[in-house]
């Protein structure tokens, strides 16, 4: 499962504002038109990774669905510990 908090680059306690920051910020980043030098393989990186930003603002923009997802989210298996710790820690010691 991906962790929409993670690709936009924000913690599961932001604000709205901060979330839309972190998706403008990216998806410009991302933007095909900001890749003219670059190789298609960048170009289809960056097309692949816009979408996900794009997948990630529209649940967190909703607080339905943030909702829905940060319960579904709370009930997955960690597979990688270690960056589970590093969400947990910056939640409490910002």
């Amino acid at each position: 499962m991906i962790n929409h908090f993670t690709v936009l680059g924000v913690k599961a306690s932001a604000k709205e504002d901060e979330i839309k920051k972190a998706y403008k910020r990216l998806s410009n980043k991302y933007h095909p038109d900001k890749l003219l030098l670059a190789s298609d393989e960048e170009k289809q990186q960056a097309e692949i990774q816009l979408q996900r930003v794009k997948q990630a603002y529209d649940v967190l923009s909703d607080k339905k669905l943030r909702n829905a997802f940060i319960k579904d989210f709370n009930n997955v298996i960690v597979t990688d510990p270690t960056t589970a710790m590093r969400e947990l820690w910056d939640q409490f010691y910002p």
